[in-house]
C-alpha cells in the first residue's frame, strides 16, 4: 500500500522532540499505524463531529494497514493484539504508533501520581521497536508524560496533546509535510515527577496541600536551580531553521514609574521552508531583595517567515515585566538596578542577552527601630543616617562600630532595637540616635 511522507517529518512536530534528521524529498513509502487514534478533547465533551487520523487517511486515499496493539482499559496487555501489531509493523517502511494516556489515567476530579505511560503500551513499543526500525510515536494527553525512559525506541515524537474535534486532519498535516508545525512546550518535561518543586508539599496532609514552591513553578524552578530536564519550557520544532540576531534593548521612558524597555530583534529563516518561529523574551534581574527566579519569560511574539526571508520583532516591556510582587509594600515593586534581557526560542536555548538599567520606583517604607540596620543602609534618609554614624564614630561622639566582614552580616540582618544587645549602651545611644535623626530628615 502507497504510503507518501517526506522523509523528515518525524524530525519536527507541532510542541516537541526529535532526534534524527534525513532528506525532505517525498517518498513512496508502506506505512502501518498502531494504536488508538487521537481524542477529542478533556472531559465528557461530546462534538459533533470528531475526524481521527484513520478517518483522515481514508478521505486522502492514503492506504495503510491498521492495528490497534492494545486496549484503553486497564486490563493486562493483550497478547494476540500485541503479535497482530508486530507482525504488521515488520513489512511496513515507517510505522505510526499512537501512544498515550486513557480516561482511567487522567480526567477531572482527580490527579496523577506518576507521570509514566501505561506499561503495556511501552512494552509493546519496544515490541514493534525490534521489528521495525523506523517508528515514528504520536502522543495524545492533556498534561505531561515521561519520554525519557522509551525515547530510545522511536526515531521520533510527535507531541499532539488533545487536539479537538479535527485533530486527525491537523496530525495529517503535519505528517505529510503540507503545515510546518511551530507550537511551542507550555511546561517543561521532567526526567522524573521527583524532580518537580511541589512534591515536596503533595498530596498534603489531612486535606491540607501547601503550594510551597511558591513563585518557583516549572521552569522557573528547573533553570534556577540548573535542575536537568528532558526538554525545556518554550521547546518546539519545525522543519525550518530560525537565526535571531542584532538584539538590542532600549530604555523608553524617563519617568521611573512608567519604564519600558523596547527589545528589537532580526529573525531569519535560514532554511527552504516557510515556517514561522516564535520569539521569547526573558527577564533576569540582578541582587534582588527578595528570592526570584533566574529569568522569567515576559514576552513573545510569532513570526511567519518565508523561506530565506528575515524580519526585525520589536516587544514591549512595561514596568510590570521587571517587578515582583512585594509583601512589605503590598503593591508591585521595581528594584533599581541592571536586568538582563534574554531573547532565545526555549528557556534554555537563548541566542542573546543585553541589558538595562532600571532606575526603580522608588518606593520606601517609613523606617523605626525595628527596620533592620541593612534597610536603613538603602533606604534615601537611612543612607545619609548610616553614613552620619560612621563619621560620629570616627569623630569620637558616638561608639564606633566595628568594620568587618562578620559584623556586617550581623548588623545588616537585625533590627537597630537589636544594637544593645551587640554593643551595649553604645549600641542603645546608636539606635536612639538613628531613629532621632529619621525624625527630623522625614519631616
Amino acid at each position: 500500500m502507497a504510503f507518501h511522507l517526506r522523509r523528515d517529518i518525524w524530525l519536527r512536530c507541532p510542541s516537541l522532540i526529535f532526534r534524527q534528521r534525513g532528506s525532505r524529498e517525498y517518498n513512496e513509502d508502506k506505512g502501518v499505524c498502531i494504536g488508538a487514534s487521537p481524542c477529542c478533547g478533556s472531559s465528557h465533551i461530546t462534538p459533533t463531529k470528531m475526524t481521527s487520523f484513520l478517518d483522515t487517511l481514508a478521505e486522502r486515499g492514503i492506504k495503510a494497514d491498521f492495528a490497534p496493539g492494545f486496549t484503553l482499559d486497564l486490563e493486562p496487555a493483550d497478547p494476540a493484539l500485541e503479535s497482530e501489531a508486530v507482525e504488521t509493523a515488520k513489512n511496513a517502511d515507517v510505522v505510526l504508533m499512537f501512544l498515550g494516556l486513557p480516561e482511567a489515567a487522567e480526567s477531572e476530579g482527580f490527579d496523577r501520581d506518576t507521570l509514566d505511560m501505561p506499561a503495556k503500551q511501552i512494552a509493546l513499543l519496544e515490541q514493534v521497536a525490534a521489528a521495525n526500525q523506523n517508528v515514528v510515536v504520536v502522543l495524545s494527553n492533556g498534561s505531561v508524560v515521561s519520554v525519557a525512559p522509551w525515547a530510545k525506541n522511536a526515531k521520533g515524537i510527535l507531541e499532539s496533546w488533545l487536539l479537538g474535534q479535527s485533530g486527525g486532519p491537523a496530525l495529517a498535516d503535519v505528517i505529510f509535510g503540507q503545515v510546518s508545525p511551530s507550537g511551542k512546550l507550555a511546561q517543561s518535561i521532567p526526567l522524573d515527577i521527583n524532580d518537580d518543586p511541589s512534591m515536596t508539599n503533595w498530596p498534603g496532609e489531612e486535606g491540607h496541600v501547601d503550594y510551597g514552591e511558591g513563585v518557583f513553578v516549572g521552569y522557573r524552578y528547573y533553570d534556577t536551580y540548573g535542575k536537568a530536564v528532558d526538554y525545556p519550557f518554550g521547546y518546539g520544532l519545525s522543519y525550518a531553521t530560525f537565526e535571531i540576531a542584532d538584539v538590542t534593548a532600549v530604555k523608553t521612558g524617563a519617568n521611573t514609574a512608567t519604564v519600558t524597555a523596547t527589545v528589537t530583534a532580526t529573525v531569519t529563516n535560514t532554511s527552504d521552508v516557510d515556517a514561522a518561529e516564535t520569539v521569547q523574551v526573558y527577564v533576569a534581574p540582578g541582587k534582588a531583595d527578595v528570592a526570584r527566579p533566574k529569568h522569567e519569560l515576559k514576552g513573545f511574539t510569532k513570526v511567519f517567515l518565508k523561506a530565506g526571508g528575515s524580519k526585525t520583532v520589536t516587544i514591549d516591556l512595561d514596568e510590570r515585566a521587571f517587578a515582583y510582587w512585594s509583601e512589605k509594600y503590598n503593591d508591585w515593586h521595581v528594584e533599581a538596578g541592571e536586568y538582563a534581557i534574554e531573547v532565545g526560542v526555549s528557556s534554555r536555548d537563548i541566542a542573546d542577552t543585553v541589558a538595562v538599567a532600571l532606575d526603580g520606583d522608588g518606593k520606601t517604607q517609613p523606617l523605626t527601630e525595628w527596620s533592620t540596620y541593612g534597610e536603613w543602609e538603602v533606604d534615601p534618609f537611612g543612607a545619609k543616617i548610616v553614613a552620619a554614624v560612621a563619621a560620629a564614630g570616627e569623630a569620637g561622639e558616638l561608639p564606633k562600630l566595628p568594620d568587618n566582614a562578620m559584623m556586617r552580616m550581623f548588623l545588616n540582618s537585625m533590627p537597630i532595637n537589636s544594637l544593645p544587645t551587640l554593643l551595649g549602651e553604645g549600641g542603645k545611644k546608636i539606635a536612639q540616635f538613628m531613629v532621632d535623626e529619621y525624625a527630623k530628615l522625614s519631616k
